[in-house]
């Protein structure tokens, strides 16, 4: 039986976070020589974290689960 197109949309969605997520825990050695050339390291790896957190609780949606509010978000040390 085919999937209807909802769900092949869903699973290109995560597959593209799951990517993202990726590609943000890889370590860009120029993008941070560059961000402490210009002195914005720490902006650079708040705005890193942000960006998963974001994907994270997409991911999660599009999964159903539901996340409670009150739980705190993990934070990445990889950017580090």
């Amino acid at each position: 039986m085919p999937a209807n197109p909802g769900s092949r949309q869903q699973l290109a969605t995560l597959d593209a976070i799951q990517l993202m997520l990726r590609d943000l825990h890889t370590r860009h050695d120029e993008i941070r020589h560059r961000a402490a050339f210009r002195g914005c390291t720490r902006e650079l790896l708040e705005v890193q974290q942000e960006l998963v957190d974001y994907l994270l609780a997409k991911k999660g949606e599009l999964m159903g689960q539901q996340t409670p509010s009150s739980q705190a978000s993990p934070t990445y040390s990889a950017f580090l």
